[in-house]
């Protein structure tokens, strides 16, 4: 049997004992990332940006919203994946990648959350962002 990576799966007698072997420091469960206070931040590495589906509680409607998935270091080392879905994030990301700045699943980053402005063109806010590459 193969899985959809092409790698040889194992029987289930096969397996070592799991208690004893690494565990991996990717989490595969994401949270939603809903920053509130100016200056809050992630660092890690982009992992991808996909559509995923968000229901509007106000509305009772369901939209495909293109996300930001990204694994984030935490200050204790261990690490957690979050994802956020604010078009200028989404934009900002899809460009950096585009122009070479940063590339998937391997330029470390540094993602800020600036707080809400006020739109000229309608009455809502959108969200302002700083994503930076790390250097070291």
């Amino acid at each position: 049997m193969e899985n959809k990576n092409n790698l040889e799966v194992m029987t289930l007698k096969e397996l070592p004992n799991l208690h004893k072997v690494e565990v991996s420091q990717k989490e595969l469960s994401s949270e939603y990332w809903t920053p509130t206070d100016k200056g809050e931040y992630k660092v890690g590495v982009i992992l991808s940006i996909t559509t995923e589906p968000y229901t509007n509680e106000e509305k009772n409607e369901t939209v495909q919203l293109p996300c930001v998935t990204m694994i984030s270091q935490n200050e204790d080392l261990s690490f957690s994946t979050v994802r956020n879905g604010s078009v200028r994030l989404v934009a900002t990301i899809e460009k950096a990648i585009e122009n070479g700045d940063i590339a998937f699943g391997t330029t470390p980053v540094k993602v800020a959350y600036l707080g809400s402005e006020k739109n000229k063109t309608n009455s809502f806010k959108s969200d302002r962002w700083s994503v930076k590459p790390l250097v070291f």
